[in-house]
C-alpha cells in the first residue's frame, strides 16, 4: 500500500470497492469530452455496478485487468486498471473523480503502478492514449510525456475502429530498467 503526506492512499481495489469505482469512471470525463477519443462511458464495464460485480474476480480482477484504488479520506477518488503483458505492464486506464483532478492523485496512481511493475521485475509500463481523426492527441497526452512516457508508434486496432474511423491509437512507454 502507498501512503504518504498527501492523504492519499493507493491500494489493490476489492469487492466493496466497485459502487466507488463506477462512480469515478463515469464522472471522470464527459461523453462530450471523449466524443472522438474514445467509447462512451456508458458503453463501459466499469459504467454499471451490476455488470462490473458480476465480472469481478477475487481479489481484484475484471478479466486479466488487475484494478486498483487511490482513497483520500476512506473514500474512492480514484482508480486504475493494469494488464500482465510478459515483460511489461499495460496501464490501460487511470480515471480521477473531477472534484479531486489537479491535486496529484493520477500521479500518486501511475507511481504505484510503476513501482508494482519494478518490483514483478518489468522491464517497462506501457500505455495507450488516443488521436482524434482531425489529429488532436487526447487531452492527457502531454501529461503522459511530463511523466516519462515517450511515443513509440501510432496503430489503427480493434479499439480505435469502434470510436471512428481515422482515429489512431498513440503508444506509450516508459522503461523501468
Amino acid at each position: 500500500m502507498s501512503s504518504g503526506n498527501s492523504g492519499i492512499r493507493i491500494r489493490p481495489a476489492s469487492r466493496k470497492d466497485v459502487p466507488a469505482i463506477v462512480v469515478v469512471c463515469t464522472t471522470s470525463v464527459s461523453d462530450e469530452e471523449v466524443a472522438g477519443f474514445g467509447v462512451p462511458n456508458s458503453e463501459s464495464l466499469y459504467a454499471d455496478v451490476g455488470k462490473l460485480s458480476a465480472a469481478w474476480r477475487e481479489p481484484n480482477y475484471v478479466g486479466p485487468e488487475e484494478v486498483f484504488v487511490a482513497e483520500a479520506g476512506g473514500r474512492v477518488v480514484g482508480c486504475s486498471t493494469t494488464e500482465d503483458r510478459g515483460d511489461v505492464l499495460e496501464l490501460v486506464n487511470i480515471d480521477v473523480r473531477p472534484d479531486f483532478q489537479g491535486r496529484g492523485i493520477g500521479t500518486r496512481l501511475v507511481r504505484y503502478i510503476e513501482e508494482r511493475a519494478r518490483e514483478q521485475g518489468k522491464q517497462a509500463v506501457t500505455l495507450g492514449t488516443s488521436r482524434s481523426v482531425h489529429g488532436e492527441p487526447w487531452k492527457s497526452f502531454p501529461w503522459w510525456q511530463a511523466q516519462g512516457y515517450v511515443v513509440t508508434h501510432e496503430e489503427e486496432n480493434a479499439w480505435t475502429r469502434s470510436i471512428g474511423s481515422g482515429v489512431r491509437e498513440i503508444r506509450m512507454r516508459k522503461q523501468l530498467v
